[in-house]
Formats: C-alpha cells, sequence, structure tokens
C-alpha cells in the first residue's frame, strides 16, 4: 500500500546559471522539475511511501530525470516512456531578474497521458491521491486522466487534494475556468491563490469563492497569497494562517513543499492547523535554497524532525 499516489509531467529544468537572464546566459544548470513530482519527493523525504506516475521520452533527458528520483528513493520502474519528447523548461534563477520561463512542452510526452495509464488496483489501495491543474491543462487526454483519477479516488473513498496550480502559458483562462470548475469537486482538500479560486469560482470576493467551493462537497479549502495571510476554511469554519517568512532563493517548488508537507502532515494524524504549519516549514525550506526540492530535509512517518521546529 502506498501513502500518497501521483501523477504528472516530469520535466529537465535549464536553469540560467553565469547570469540571471536567459537572453545573455551561457551556461545553465540542468535538474528535474514539475509539480506532482516536487510533491512526491517532499512526501518520500518525510519517510511516506509514495507511488509516483510521469511519462517521459525515449531520449537521454528522460534517462536523466529517471536517473534523480531513483537518488531520492522514488521508485520509477512503472514510469512510462514516449516516441514523444520529454517535456522541457528553461528559465533564469528570478533574483536580480524578472522571473522568466520558456516551456517546450506541447505535444511532450506526458500529453499524452490516458486514463489506461492509471494502475486501478495501486490507486485503490493508497491513502491519498493528488493532482493537479498542470496536468489538466496539458492535452485533452491528460484532462481526462486526471478526471478518470478522480473518479477512482472518489469510487474507492480515498482522501484527495487538488491544487488548481493554473499556468496560462499553457491554456486560455476561460478553458482553465470551465475545467477546472468541473472537476474541483468531491475533495478532501482544495488549494490555490487568492487569484486562482478567483478564476475558476467566479467573483473576486475571496470569501464567497469559499462559500462556492464549499458547496461542492469540498472539505477543506486553502487559499494562498504569497507571504501574506492565508485563508483556510475547514468544515465550513473559517481561520487565518500566516505562513512562515524566509529570504527567497528560489520561490519556484515552495508551493509544492507547501502542499505535500500539509499532507504528510495530515496523514501522519496532525490536527489541520499543525499539518498546514509543518507545510508552511517545507515551502519555507525550499523557498530559501536554489532549486525545486533541494531545501527539503528528511523525517519520519510524514513528519519534519523535532530539531527542525527549533
Amino acid at each position: 500500500m502506498s501513502d500518497l499516489f501521483t501523477f504528472g509531467e516530469a520535466m529537465a529544468l535549464f536553469m540560467s546559471t553565469d547570469t540571471d537572464s536567459v537572453k545573455t546566459a551561457k551556461n545553465f544548470n540542468m535538474s528535474a522539475a514539475g509539480a506532482e513530482g516536487n510533491v512526491a519527493v517532499a512526501a518520500k523525504r518525510l519517510g511516506l511511501d509514495v507511488y509516483y506516475l510521469t511519462k517521459l521520452g525515449n531520449d537521454f533527458l528522460g534517462d536523466n530525470i529517471i536517473s534523480q528520483f531513483k537518488a531520492e528513493g522514488v521508485e520509477t520502474k512503472h514510469f512510462l516512456r514516449s516516441d514523444n519528447y520529454t517535456g522541457t523548461l528553461v528559465r533564469n534563477r528570478g533574483i536580480t531578474e524578472p522571473l522568466d520561463v520558456t516551456y517546450l512542452r506541447k505535444c511532450a510526452a506526458a500529453s499524452t497521458f490516458q486514463p489506461a495509464d492509471i494502475d486501478e488496483e495501486i490507486l485503490k489501495n493508497s491513502r491519498w491521491l493528488h493532482v493537479s491543474g498542470i496536468t489538466v491543462a496539458l492535452s485533452d487526454s491528460a484532462r481526462d486522466t486526471v478526471a478518470h483519477a478522480l473518479d477512482l479516488g472518489r469510487k474507492h473513498n480515498l482522501r484527495i487534494s487538488f491544487d488548481l496550480n493554473i499556468r496560462r502559458k499553457l491554456w486560455s483562462e476561460e478553458k482553465a475556468s470551465v475545467t477546472l470548475k468541473e472537476l474541483a469537486h468531491d475533495l478532501e482538500l482544495l488549494t490555490g491563490g487568492v487569484d486562482e479560486y478567483e478564476l475558476v469560482f467566479g467573483t473576486r470576493d475571496p470569501e464567497e469563492n469559499f462559500r462556492i467551493a464549499a458547496s461542492k462537497g469540498i472539505k477543506t479549502l486553502i487559499m494562498t497569497a504569497g507571504p501574506e495571510l492565508m485563508r483556510v476554511m475547514h468544515n465550513g469554519e473559517r481561520f487565518d494562517f500566516a505562513p512562515e517568512v524566509v529570504k527567497i532563493v528560489d520561490p519556484v517548488g515552495s508551493g509544492d513543499a507547501f502542499i505535500s508537507g500539509t499532507i504528510c502532515g495530515l496523514l501522519a494524524g496532525l490536527e489541520l492547523i499543525d499539518a498546514i504549519k509543518q507545510g508552511s516549514k517545507c515551502g519555507a525550506m525550499v523557498a530559501s535554497t536554489m532549486g525545486d526540492w533541494a531545501g527539503m530535509v528528511n523525517g519520519k512517518d510524514g513528519l519534519l524532525p523535532k530539531e527542525v521546529w527549533g
């Protein structure tokens, strides 16, 4: 039995290293990236059993990414390969210049996800299913795969989390709004930024968007706003949470670490507020280091070590 079942696109990330601009850089560092993979690695580092599924090209970039997940202890024997190329993104560090991301994802291997790729036997024997709006945006078949996984998760009474994670470079706001609103219902946890809730649920009032989302059978809603207060609604009760603030070195991946830390905390039996505190700690650790998961520490049974809490 796996503690966490998740799937999505793992990409080759090329980050400029000699300058903070892709336009002028000559040197790049390559690592693995992708929201669901980040969630999977963070959960693995916290000591949980993780089933992560991705789809890579039959190319050396795909081989490289597999080796990076193997190094994290994530099982890769079930990773799927495709004649389509491995998804890639190129970006700067975003320290002295605005963060700039170029995607090479259209028709990439993960865009060929299809419902048959989901192993129902493994899914039904998992404790938690996590999906994100990024996979939904990759293609119609990837959207259908997420919908299928959600249906299976509900069928087998799994706890399910959905990160809206809207990438506007991948699809139109109109399509994102309609599609994600159809999928986001009957969940344990829904996460997203203030602007993402607004796009999906249709009003400029965050509290009204909470009420609309809660009426769709979602137990816990978390609405983030960067370093500002986080809005939370749990079983109809509202409270705010102040996330841990650190000096930002690289914000990419910190949101995934937050979600993973929160999920792991809930699976470990923490109360919601304590799970969110753990998630915030995980997000802060990743944001304060370069790389999508480099800052995550190792824990046990889904919990951060006591010394991390100070």
